[in-house]
């Protein structure tokens, strides 16, 4: 059963409180609602993404937990696959190499870019850093299942 895309409400976003310019994005999954609020906004540089680490994303040693930085990753890089092709695309391999942590009420964030495409397969690579410093390195590969027209 699919459910309907939500985009967090204003209670949500206040708790947030994500820096200027970032929006909630639609999350189109149960599992990204109980994860999210996932902002985004658009610069020069293209898209970046984040959230704000909350109780419910520490684990035992007190920073933002292993696999929130790893579901973070997922639509990060998922991100960037928009540019190239249209849902739906389902994540192939997911590599993430943690390099510092996030602690709780920290605003984490990161850029994703397309690094290749090839007999339906996209390969991307991101960056995620909190309050400046780098929290991880991301890539990933993904199959599109129904490639973008071109015009």
């Amino acid at each position: 059963m699919r459910s309907e895309p939500r985009r967090a409400t204003p209670d949500m976003v206040a708790a947030a409180n994500p820096p200027e310019g970032f929006e909630p994005i639609l999350s189109n999954s149960p599992f990204g609602w109980e994860n999210g609020p996932i902002f985004e906004k658009a610069d020069d540089s293209g898209r970046v993404r984040g959230f704000r680490v909350a109780d419910r994303h520490i684990n035992a040693g007190g920073a933002c937990h292993g696999g929130m930085i790893m579901t973070f990753a997922d639509i990060l890089l998922a991100t960037a696959v928009f540019d190239v092709a249209e849902p739906p695309f389902v994540t192939v391999r997911l590599t993430t190499d943690f390099i510092g942590p996030a602690f709780k009420d920290e605003w984490l964030e990161g850029r994703a870019e397309v690094t290749g495409v090839d007999d339906g397969l996209v390969a991307v690579t991101g960056r995620m850093v909190a309050e400046g410093r780098q929290v991880a390195s991301v890539s990933g590969l993904f199959k599109v299942i129904r490639s973008r027209s071109r015009p």
